[in-house]
């Protein structure tokens, strides 16, 4: 009954949206319509203008046979990621292990447009082991379809393999499983990054590129020669923003570099704060996340380091996806009494996570007295702390 009950509530949010339509201009709205074969279930996306937190439900497509037609209004071109339901009929998308829990993350389980005022988008495709279906209509999402059409068939075999590992017994199946889904994955790299240089003036390659580096799968070197093909003519466009963010956080972030700037008043207290205030001591900076167990775990190792160091030490909290709320329920729960700020991937000037090029969390970086960068930690904090009880010695 709960189920049947938040499929009503997510189908009427999703009509309310539908009335405003015809309430508006009609060149604010999107509209998204198509046929998937095979598909069985309703589609569901989270909306770029709506606030969601964890427990929002998300809005609804309403399928019949396949079809499906939406429209609603937005502000600015957005890249939309539209999923079956993750329980549903059509959950094999979703590479689950077998005998397991969680799933898998593979691209290929996604139907991905871009909305903006006034595109009308046709979806064609099917639904089999991955979403082999693709969006047109306008250059946006033709270059999207072209570089998905590419791709999401790589994705999907490295899903089957790792999805096959989980329950094969024998280790030198295992292993040839493994090597076949390296060289699946060295093939997809190599024709992404031929893509992006061969489409420079698509946004999607600026997408691509922005994923490429924020899942490390190039070198620091190589992000920026392909950033560099990239038209400035895409300059206006969000998904060159952020990459062009991330590029610039490559350089600014490099061991022995200035700290980046930070004067925000994206604080929990809503009150203005400036890093530089913070020069004469050494700062730890720490990227984390309610939702990152490792970032959760650490923090009281963080907290007796603060003490233990507090005239020497500084710590600075910088959240990623997590409500104001939230984080100031948990941080007063537990006594974690340093600065916190709040990434707004929304907002160029407080998207921290870009413009430090946080490519994973946790990420720690120690900062001199002088406001420089000394290192950068990804991963478990161990060799920050150990770093931090040298330099505080």
């Amino acid at each position: 009954m709960k189920l049947i009950k938040n499929i009503v509530l997510s189908f009427t949010a999703s009509l309310a949206l539908l009335g405003s339509v015809n309430a508006q201009d009609t060149k604010d709205t999107f509209t998204l319509k198509g046929e998937i074969k095979g598909l069985k279930g309703n589609l569901y996306f989270r909306h770029p203008d709506k606030k969601y937190t964890r427990e929002t439900l998300p809005d609804s497509i309403i399928v019949t046979d396949g079809k499906f037609s939406f429209s609603s209004t937005i502000s600015n071109i957005s890249q939309i990621r539209v999923y079956p339901g993750f329980n549903g009929p059509d959950g094999e998308l979703f590479k689950k292990p077998k005998g397991g829990r969680g799933m898998f993350p593979v691209k290929s389980a996604y139907l991905n447009f871009y909305a903006f005022p006034g595109a009308n988008v046709t979806v064609k495709g099917e639904a089999t082991d991955f979403m082999n279906a693709y969006p047109s209509g306008d250059k946006f999402n033709n270059s999207l379809a072209k570089a998905n059409k590419l791709m999401y068939p790589m994705y999907n075999q490295m899903g089957n393999l790792a999805v096959k590992n989980t329950y094969e017994t024998d280790s030198v199946q295992i292993k040839a499983n493994n090597k076949q889904a390296e060289a699946i994955y060295a093939k997809s790299i190599k024709a992404l990054t031929n893509h992006i240089k061969s489409n420079p003036n698509s946004v999607a390659s600026a997408w691509y590129l922005n994923d490429l580096i924020l899942r490390t799968q190039v070198t620091n070197e190589e992000a920026e020669e392909l950033f560099a093909s990239l038209s400035r003519d895409l300059a206006e466009y969000p998904d060159y923003k952020a990459v062009e963010l991330r590029i610039n956080g490559i350089k600014a972030t490099a061991d022995g570099s200035p700290v980046p700037s930070i004067k925000t008043i994206a604080t929990l207290e809503g009150k203005e704060f400036n890093i530089n205030s913070l020069k004469g001591k050494y700062i730890l900076i720490d990227f984390w996340g309610l939702w990152c167990g490792p970032c959760v775990a650490e923090m009281p190792q963080v907290k007796e380091f603060q003490e233990k160091h507090k005239d020497n030490l500084v710590v600075l909290g910088i959240n990623s996806g997590d409500t104001k709320e939230k984080i100031a329920a948990f941080v007063t729960k537990n006594g974690y009494g340093w600065q916190q700020l709040l990434s707004d991937k929304a907002n160029t000037t407080d998207n921290f996570v870009n413009r430090f090029n946080v490519q994973g969390f946790p990420t720690k970086f120690i900062i001199d007295k002088r406001g420089n960068i000394v290192k950068r930690f990804v991963g478990g904090g161990e060799e920050a702390f150990e770093m931090l009880e040298e330099l505080l010695k």
